[in-house]
């Protein structure tokens, strides 16, 4: 064929596939109405229940958490709850070594919220924040260990994932507010009260020179679960 030669428009239909296999009309495609019928019947018993475009083991979802990822989370969640019971504040005050978790901290908190009452409103908010993540970091661990070692079969399980990393994020970001909170330098009501690491003010200083592990190693864990959000 000449290459100056004019291809016909109306032509090029037929260089896509079917045409120069099933030129013209279509046949049925259902042998009868009993063979649609039956196959209709079929697809509407499956879709009583979960149903999901994708397959169980779909290649798009492969290796999009393997085995160690999951341990390394389950740890991880694992931690957040321990950290419940581990080191949460550590000072020197008057000559004598105190130290307590979370749980210590709850049980003093008589004590520390009059503290803080006499103190502006940006000093009762860091410490309902600090109240707060007490609770919230176990919750969110054990809804992190749960989410990742069930339904692993089920075709929502990544989706889960993603939003269990999100609730990960947002312990971290709540973090960063506290931190934030603490920076502005807030003036303590009473002073020092004898404890050097808390000194005149409330601030990043402080949170280093009266914080314990327990404090890091949640984070720590909130970041490395967040990954799922990231990652997925």
């Amino acid at each position: 064929m000449s290459k100056n030669k004019q291809i016909d428009p109306e032509e090029l239909r037929y260089n896509y596939l079917g045409f120069e296999y099933t030129p013209g009309k279509l046949k049925e495609f259902w042998a009868s109405d009993e063979e649609k019928k039956k196959f209709v019947d079929k697809i509407r018993q499956r879709l009583k229940g979960h149903h999901s475009v994708e397959r169980d083991a779909s290649v798009v979802n492969a290796n999009q958490i393997n085995k160690a990822d999951t341990i390394a989370i389950s740890v991880a969640s694992v931690v957040m709850v321990i950290s419940l019971f581990i080191p949460y504040y550590n000072f020197e005050a008057f000559g004598a070594n105190i130290t307590g978790g979370p749980l210590s901290f709850l049980a003093n908190l008589g004590y520390v919220g009059n503290f803080a009452a006499w103190g502006n409103i940006l000093y009762k908010l860091i410490l309902a924040l600090a109240v707060f993540m007490i609770f919230f970091s176990p919750i969110v661990g054990v809804l992190t260990f749960i989410t990742v070692n069930t339904n692993k079969g089920k075709a929502d399980y990544f989706d889960k994932l993603k939003k269990i990393g999100k609730l990960n994020i947002l312990a971290i970001l709540l973090y960063v507010i506290l931190f934030v909170l603490v920076a502005s330098g807030q003036s303590n009501p009473f002073g020092s009260l004898g404890i050097e690491a808390l000194g005149e003010n409330l601030t990043l200083g402080s949170l280093l020179g009266l914080a314990s592990f327990s404090m890091w190693v949640n984070i720590a864990a909130h970041f490395l679960s967040s990954l799922l959000a990231m990652e997925l």
